[in-house]
C-alpha cells in the first residue's frame, strides 16, 4: 500500500481510537473505510492498463482457537469483499491454532489482512463486554459462539455496502473526469476491470487448490447471542486499528 495513504488511514484510525465520542470516532473511521476502498479501486485500474503488472498470489493468516470455524468465515467474507478467495487449512483437532489460505493481488491481501486483525480484536472485546453474567460454561460458549456469527454477519455487510458505495463513486469521477468527445469504449468500467481480476484470483485459487470441499459452520444456539453479536458488528469499526500483527488475530 502506497505510504502517504496508509499514514492518512492510520492517522485517522488512532483519532478514530482516541475519541470518548462515538459519532466522531464513527466518522474518523467512516474515512478510513472510505480511503482503503478507493485505494483499492485505484489499484485495479493501474492494473487494467498494465495486466502484467502483478499477478495474484497466496498469503496464511493464523487464527487462534476457540471457534476456529467462525474465525475463518469471518476471513472468508472479508476475503470475498475484496476481490480475494480463502481456504481454510486443517491443522489438526490438538493444534492451537489453523491458517486460513488467501489468494488475491498484493494491495487486495493487504487489505483483508488489515481488516480481519481490526474485526477479530474488535470482535472478541465485544463479546466479552455483552456477555451476560453467571453462564454455564456449555451457555458461554453458545452465547459467544452465537455473538461472533451476528457480528460477521453485521459487519461484513457493512463493510461490504461500503465497497460497493466506493465502486459506484470512484465510477462516477472517472467518467465525469473524461472529456466530453471521449468515447465510453476507451475505458472499461470498473466492474469489468473487478471482474477480470475476480477470474484471474479464480483461476490460480483453482491451480493452488484443486481439490477444495465445503464444510458447515455453526451459527451457534443463543438467539440473544446472535443479537447481540449484530449489535455489536454495527458498532465496530471499519479500519484497521492499532493491533495489525498477524500473530493476534483471534486471541
Amino acid at each position: 500500500m502506497n505510504d502517504a495513504r496508509l499514514a492518512t488511514i492510520r492517522g485517522l484510525l488512532a483519532k478514530a481510537e482516541a475519541t470518548d465520542f462515538p459519532a466522531e470516532a464513527e466518522a474518523f473511521t467512516a474515512k478510513a473505510a472510505e480511503l482503503m476502498g478507493r485505494y483499492a479501486i485505484d489499484e485495479a485500474a493501474v492494473w487494467a492498463t498494465d495486466r502484467s503488472s502483478s499477478s495474484p498470489e497466496e498469503r496464511t493468516i493464523t487464527i487462534h482457537r476457540p471457534y476456529l470455524a467462525q474465525k475463518s468465515l469471518l476471513v472468508h467474507e472479508v476475503a470475498t469483499i475484496f476481490g480475494c478467495r480463502a481456504i481454510r487449512l486443517m491443522m489438526g483437532s490438538e493444534s492451537p491454532t489453523e491458517l486460513v489460505s488467501v489468494v488475491g493481488y498484493r494491495s487486495d491481501l493487504d487489505l483483508v489482512e488489515a481488516m480481519v486483525t481490526s474485526l477479530m480484536v474488535q470482535a472478541a472485546a465485544a463479546m466479552v463486554v455483552d456477555q451476560p453474567r453467571h453462564l454455564s460454561s456449555s451457555a458461554t460458549a453458545a452465547y459467544r459462539r452465537s455473538h461472533l456469527m451476528g457480528f460477521i454477519e453485521t459487519a461484513t455487510r457493512r463493510l461490504r455496502d461500503q465497497h460497493r458505495a466506493s465502486i459506484a463513486d470512484r465510477e462516477a469521477e472517472r467518467r465525469a473526469a473524461r472529456p466530453a468527445a471521449a468515447s465510453g469504449a476507451d475505458a472499461p468500467s470498473m466492474a469489468l476491470v473487478l471482474a477480470d481480476r475476480g477470474v484471474e484470483v479464480a483461476e490460480e485459487f483453482r491451480r493452488r487448490f484443486p481439490h477444495v470441499r465445503n464444510s458447515r459452520i455453526s451459527a451457534g444456539s443463543s438467539p440473544t447471542g446472535r443479537r447481540s453479536g449484530q449489535e455489536a458488528g454495527s458498532r465496530a469499526d471499519l479500519g484497521a486499528p492499532g493491533l495489525r500483527s498477524r500473530g493476534l488475530l483471534g486471541r
